[in-house]
């Protein structure tokens, strides 16, 4: 799935998506994707687990997310990276002993 149909599947504002471009957005998979900014004094504090579901970021832990409508920051930032967003679906794949179809 391009980023281009995997945006289409969330809603979010021009000011989310410029943030999720510009911020200084750290990834690492783990039973989601951790996503750190390290744009703040103590990234540790601003680090939060986005669940991807075939290919697309469906939830974040992030305050964000619950509290406002639409897509956050983290999840659009997975979104516009094609090769993480790759990586965190053929990931969970693997975590949930699924097999992945060519």
């Amino acid at each position: 799935m391009s980023s281009n149909n995997v945006l289409s599947h969330l809603t979010f504002t021009n000011r989310v998506a410029k943030r999720a471009q510009y911020e200084a957005l750290e990834f690492s998979l783990t039973r989601g994707v951790c996503v750190r900014n390290t744009s703040h004094a103590n990234p540790a504090d601003h680090e939060y687990l986005v669940i991807v579901c075939e290919g697309i970021p469906i939830a974040c832990e992030c305050p964000a997310d619950d509290r406002y409508y639409g897509a956050c920051k983290h999840r659009v930032g997975i979104a516009i990276r094609t090769p993480l967003l790759q990586a965190a679906t053929d990931h969970s794949l693997v975590a949930d002993g699924g097999t992945q179809i060519e």
